[in-house]
């Protein structure tokens, strides 16, 4: 999956072989289609020649070869809504090509993209830091009981809240990691 940063252009890339011998495309014409999956103009295509979305399958742009079948295209900013999914591929016009095709999603940064990657569980890594955070450096009380709790930066709400059996073994552990 490719990641596009909403405000701002993004290159695209998408490799092209040809299906006769498996060998790089690295001349000709290749067009690049993308379509929304789940936005504001879900199942429709973007039309780079007038920076419009179309019901019918629509041209996003001509590609330019980089390198070793590597093909590239630069969509405008406007075309990006943060958290949609898009699809984008490509088409070889001779049809010489193997089909190609990309998942896409618009973030607002890649540090989101990486922070709320869910690591474990239904968890991801902002609320696991959290967490983290709260047992290893917040304010935290019930030391020596059977309930242990500890705190967020902001001392408002319970983080994680421990309850432990006679030998000290976590048996409840309830999270807030919003």
């Amino acid at each position: 999956m490719q990641h596009a940063l909403v405000g701002q252009a993004n290159v695209l890339s998408l490799p092209v072989v040809a299906k006769a011998s498996g060998n790089p495309i690295t001349a000709g014409t290749v067009n690049f289609y993308l379509v929304d999956l789940d936005g504001d103009n879900v199942g429709k295509w973007y039309r780079g020649a007038d920076t419009s979305w179309q019901v019918g399958e629509s041209i996003a742009g001509a590609s330019t070869h980089k390198a070793k079948g590597h093909w590239v295209l630069s969509l405008p900013s406007d075309v990006w809504t943060e958290e949609v999914r898009y699809l984008l591929y490509a088409w070889e016009t001779g049809n010489l090509h193997i089909p190609v095709g990309e998942e896409i999603l618009a973030l607002q940064s890649v540090a989101d993209a990486v922070h709320d990657e869910v690591i474990e569980g239904a968890l991801t890594s902002r609320q696991m830091m959290r967490m983290f955070f709260a047992v290893l450096s917040n304010l935290s009380s019930g030391g020596g009981s059977n309930t242990l709790i500890f705190r967020d930066v902001a001392d408002s709400k319970n983080r994680l809240t421990a309850t432990v059996d006679k030998d000290g073994n976590r048996i409840v552990i309830i999270r807030d990691v919003s």
